[in-house]
């Protein structure tokens, strides 16, 4: 059997399994319960937050014929084929590849009919904003008044190129980025599950360079182990994610600080050597500095600094004694 990556197979089945989405989980559950489900929707956040999984929990859960409080079965016929791409009333279209007027009128004619097996017939168009504006406007009349069997999920990263006529036509949920700690909390789980041994602070480093989105961060995990086996140091994570890793980031900023030009210019070289990109060292120091600047003014407090671990917070707290704030700002604004 083919391998199956993390992010395909850890995709979530259920509302209760959207990390970090819990809001527009439990208004999307509640509407399916009360039966005071849109007719149109509209998912836009960043990549890899899971609109897309949402938008086909909800599709199941639609046309479920086991529901179970809101939640799919994921074990009825409808369920299998729609988790099988192979329902005939489910359509996820790619906006990217199916953009033009064409393809919008030939929707518009299919909306006409009822549904062969489920309740309902529901499109997810994933990528939005990639349709033309004369796509957008014939979609508007049968947005406005769908036939009582059809539901419309948009799926975007960029909400802001969709026009506002189909908006106001749409319930929109805003996918947040999911925060580090709520991340790596998910990632140690995961861990333990697929037994791999990849530390706390590897996996917070993973999250951090994932930027809210679990599907970069699975990814990243996969990668991370098709390199080094079932564990890795965090060193090796941070040199295949191509980022500095806590000591050398650390090393560097206190050979600044300290003003050993000879130990700053060694630390520089050699991550150069290590194939990290100059923009990308600049960029890690230039948030090393800020944080340094922060926790020097605002104290330890972990309240503050949630997505900071303990020995990191201390470990910024002894940087900020050996700079004043003044000379921090300076840093700041050379680099």
């Amino acid at each position: 059997m083919s391998y199956v990556v993390l992010a395909r197979k850890l995709r979530p089945a259920c509302f209760g399994d959207l990390i970090g989405q819990e809001t527009a989980a439990q208004t999307l559950r509640n509407a399916v319960i009360s039966d005071r489900v849109a007719h149109a929707f509209l998912f836009a956040g960043s990549r890899g937050v899971g609109k897309t999984s949402a938008a086909r929990i909800l599709t199941r859960a639609l046309n479920c014929l086991n529901p179970d409080n809101g939640d799919p079965c994921n074990t009825c016929e409808n369920c299998h084929e729609i988790n099988q791409n192979a329902s005939p009333d489910v359509y996820e279209i790619d906006a990217a590849s199916n953009r033009g007027i064409e393809n919008i009128r030939e929707l518009r004619e299919n909306v006409n009919y009822v549904p062969a097996r489920c309740r309902y017939k529901v499109y997810i168009i994933d990528e939005a904003h990639m349709l033309t504006l004369e796509s957008f406007n014939a979609l508007l009349k049968t947005l406005e008044e769908p036939p009582s069997h059809v539901k419309f999920i948009f799926a975007t990263t960029d909400p802001y190129k969709i026009p506002p006529t189909i908006i106001s036509r749409c319930q929109r949920y805003d996918f947040l980025r999911i925060p580090i700690k709520k991340m790596s909390d998910f990632l140690e789980t995961v861990v333990v599950k697929e037994n791999l041994e990849i530390s706390r602070q590897a996996l917070e480093m993973i999250a951090r360079n994932s930027v809210g989105g679990m599907r970069d961060a699975l990814t990243s995990i996969d990668q991370i182990l098709s390199f080094t086996g079932t564990s890795a140091t965090d060193q090796k994570v941070a040199q295949i994610l191509g980022i500095l890793d806590r000591e050398s980031r650390f090393a560097f900023i206190e050979a600044i600080l300290r003003k050993n030009a000879a130990e700053a210019l060694q630390f520089f070289q050699k991550l150069q050597e290590h194939g990290h990109d100059v923009h990308d060292i600049l960029s890690d120091l230039l948030q090393t500095v800020k944080t340094v600047s922060l926790v020097q003014t605002l104290g330890t407090n972990p309240a503050l600094f949630q997505e900071l671990s303990s020995d990191d917070l201390e470990a910024f707290a002894s940087l900020g004694k050996l700079a004043g704030t003044d000379e921090l700002q300076q840093i700041f604004h050379v680099l």
